[in-house]
């Protein structure tokens, strides 16, 4: 898990825009991983079984969060974004060509997300389809997609 942690800590950042979802994301994703624990056969897939986990368990946590935010004022991703970053008063702010990737990558739909973050993670199209389910020649033509996407919405950021 030590050596998974960083991977684990960008899955949450990209589906939990803000530092208290991303805890509690974190925690349900290793609770999902102690669980599925007996049931990872082999060794040599723990990576990609380790993402698999990772990224469903972000999907159903959104779905969870999404179905209660319905019920309450809803604001602008970007706008609320702004907002929490301008309150910050610690020295460390986020570099602003990564803040505007992960706002851009916000903004995809969750399988763009899953892929997107796994081709980040550096893994192969073989990998990325273990790990989703999806054809590996599927992944390539929906990554391309998904880029050309995160181009367009990264440059619309900018222009802001």
């Amino acid at each position: 898990m030590n050596e998974n942690r960083d991977r684990i800590l960008r899955v949450c950042r990209v589906y939990a825009w803000n530092a208290a979802d991303q805890d509690d994301l974190y925690q349900e994703i290793l609770c999902q991983i102690w669980r599925g624990l007996p049931a990872l056969k082999e060794s040599k897939f723990a990576n990609t079984w380790l993402y698999r986990v990772a990224i469903n368990t972000a999907i159903s946590f959104v779905r969870k969060r999404a179905s209660r935010l319905d019920r309450v004022v809803h604001f602008e991703h970007a706008e609320l974004t702004r907002t929490i970053e301008s309150q910050q008063t610690t020295v460390e702010k986020p570099d602003d060509r990564m803040a505007t990737l992960y706002n851009a990558i916000y903004q995809l739909n969750p399988i763009e997300k899953a892929l997107v973050t796994l081709f980040l993670e550096d893994l192969t199209y073989e990998q990325i389809a273990e790990a989703t389910g999806i054809n590996a020649n599927n992944v390539g033509v929906m990554l391309h997609r998904a880029k050309k996407k995160l181009s367009s919405l990264m440059t619309e950021e900018e222009a802001k």
